[in-house]
């Protein structure tokens, strides 16, 4: 039998308190925000804890008119963040006693309010205690894998050598150009890689925002404009056709045997358009003998990907091959299958070089590498796309194979096939 809902019928709002000054006169600067808890034919008004002046609110929205400031310097996002956590925090507590089927009282609510007032408080004083939740919450939510928890190790460490004391009061848009400053002086990173550290910053300020954290509006939109970020100088490391089936058939030296496996999984992935992290996970369950059946380790995204005669012939080479957890290729470490993929690359010839171009500041560098030097696992699922583009295969399609939800992902591998395009059609120039 079916049991019926329990619902708790509530009412949260904000208003100005309405007082008079001595002559008789409404006040209307500074004023104090008064809250109303309403449910189950009780009521309960508490002061909310900010004040404002009338001229600032918006009665309609409940809330206080954006890009303005208040009493001590406070700002609409000051104020804003602190309501929504209140209102946030009455709603979560609303919504357990509707799980556990209990009616609170007046006393009960009062007690959470007032938790959450000392709460408030508490999270002014912990930038980084906010980020350790961010990371604890936000990690669960999105299935992060080991390396994204990495990632906002050392964004946390960064921040921490930059400024050991960061609040959320004295983080500003000046403040980040500081740091800013700090990762390309003292860290001598890159502008593309500043720029990734910014936006997992970003991110966590955007999360601290929305769970009532007092953020500033300037350090919410911060979104500084470094040179060599947008996408245009970004270089496609890949092997050609002519490349790829070349380091396919290459007969390794006697003592290089050991290479063939990292040789197998990689070319494996060049022909399916799988990252690391899916090739490491696949069982040998995901071989359905047309096709491969894969969930996608960063997106959690079911893929359908068909065999072709080389993958093929690669998942028939170990199918009878026992591995740890039933997987189906002999996948090493990532660190390890990189080192190894240089070596073998570098056996098989792979030297043509390759220029990179990177920013740091407004200092535009070049760096020249012999193809080898640059190969790693991440070249493998570049290798898929582009030589597919080349080889005419619409956007879409790839798309069911990779998992790409967007075309803008695929605009530089567009540039690329250009290229290719154009260098072949200007061999008949030399004839």
């Amino acid at each position: 039998m079916q049991t019926a809902l329990f619902e708790i019928k509530r009412s949260l709002s904000f208003f100005l308190e309405k007082r008079n000054d001595e002559a008789g006169q409404l006040i209307i600067d500074n004023v104090p925000v008064r809250m109303s808890i309403s449910f189950g034919g009780k009521r309960v008004m508490v002061n909310a804890g900010c004040r404002v002046d009338a001229a600032k609110w918006n009665s309609q929205k409940q809330r206080v008119k954006s890009n303005t400031t208040h009493g001590r310097g406070t700002t609409s996002s000051d104020v804003n963040s602190r309501l929504n956590h209140l209102e946030n925090g009455i709603n979560d507590y609303f919504r357990t006693c509707e799980v556990s089927r209990t009616m609170p009282t007046l006393a009960d609510v009062k007690a959470v309010f007032t938790r959450l007032v000392r709460y408030e408080v508490e999270k002014k004083e912990s930038f980084y205690d906010c980020f350790d939740r961010f990371v604890k919450t936000a990690g669960r939510e999105n299935s992060w894998d080991e390396r994204t928890y990495s990632k906002f190790s050392v964004i946390k460490n960064h921040l921490m050598r930059f400024d050991a004391s960061l609040a959320f009061e004295n983080l500003n848009a000046d403040r980040l150009i500081d740091y800013i400053d700090y990762l390309r002086k003292t860290c001598d990173l890159r502008n593309t890689t500043i720029d990734k550290n910014l936006s997992f910053v970003r991110w966590y300020l955007r999360w601290a925002h929305k769970h009532g954290y007092s953020v500033s509006q300037g350090a919410l939109d911060f979104s500084p404009k470094l040179k060599g970020t947008d996408g245009k100088i970004k270089k496609v490391i890949f092997l050609s056709l002519d490349e790829l089936t070349h380091l396919y058939r290459f007969e390794l030296p006697t003592g290089k045997l050991y290479l063939e496996r990292v040789r197998d999984v990689f070319v494996f992935c060049c022909f399916s358009g799988l990252r690391y992290s899916d090739v490491r996970n696949l069982s040998k369950a995901a071989d359905k003998g047309t096709h491969i059946e894969c969930v996608t380790q960063k997106t959690s995204e079911l893929l359908k990907i068909e065999t072709n005669k080389y993958s093929r012939a690669i998942l028939d080479k170990y199918k009878d091959v026992p591995f740890e957890s039933d997987k189906a290729l002999p996948v090493i470490s990532n660190q390890r299958m990189n080192d190894y993929l240089k070596e073998l690359a570098e056996l098989a010839g792979l030297n043509a070089p390759e220029t990179i171009v990177y920013y740091k500041g407004n200092q535009r560098i070049e760096e020249t590498y012999p193809k080898y030097a640059l190969l790693g696992t991440h070249c493998a699922r570049k290798t898929f796309v582009t030589n597919l583009i080349y080889l005419g295969v619409s956007d879409h399609v790839i798309k069911q194979w990779t998992g790409h939800r967007d075309n803008k992902s695929f605009d530089v591998y567009h540039k690329v096939v250009d290229e290719i395009k154009a260098r072949e059609m200007s061999k008949f120039d030399s004839i």
